[in-house]
């Protein structure tokens, strides 16, 4: 079977369709579990995926005239699974925002509690020479 007879193909659509909506899905499900050793797999995984859609033959609008081609009844199941992708792909940017400000948040909390981040035993400001801010006089 041909590229061209898979992506106009129900059964090849569909598979196409799926096997990006599960990339996608298993890149939330390890951010969601914050799972620091399944990432970099999903993330390949996923961005080969959404790579997959942009070299669709003839494109994302390709893709998009071949799902119209369907009966009713098969262009909802095609949708759907175009439909889950996006709505997870956009949980995953929301995600990914919310671990990089947990991240920075717990960079700034661990700054914060570092022996240097506080004035020394005897008044002085950690980091100067002597306790002495400036040395004009």
């Amino acid at each position: 079977m041909t590229d061209q007879d898979l992506s106009t193909s129900f059964d090849g659509l569909r598979h196409f369709l799926q096997e990006i909506t599960n990339a996608v899905q298993n890149l939330r499900e390890a951010l969601e579990a914050n799972d620091m050793e399944r990432l970099p797999t999903a993330l390949d995984l996923t961005n080969a995926a959404l790579d997959a859609i942009n070299f669709y033959p003839g494109g994302a609008q390709k893709l998009k005239e071949d799902i119209n081609q369907f009966p009713d009844d098969q262009k909802k199941i095609l949708l759907g699974l175009l439909d889950e992708a996006s709505l997870n792909h956009q949980i995953n940017g929301d995600l990914i925002r919310l671990a990089m400000q947990r991240s920075v948040a717990m960079q700034s909390f661990i700054a914060q509690q570092a022996p240097s981040a506080t004035y020394g035993s005897d008044g002085g400001v950690p980091g100067s020479v002597g306790g002495v801010l400036s040395k004009k006089a």
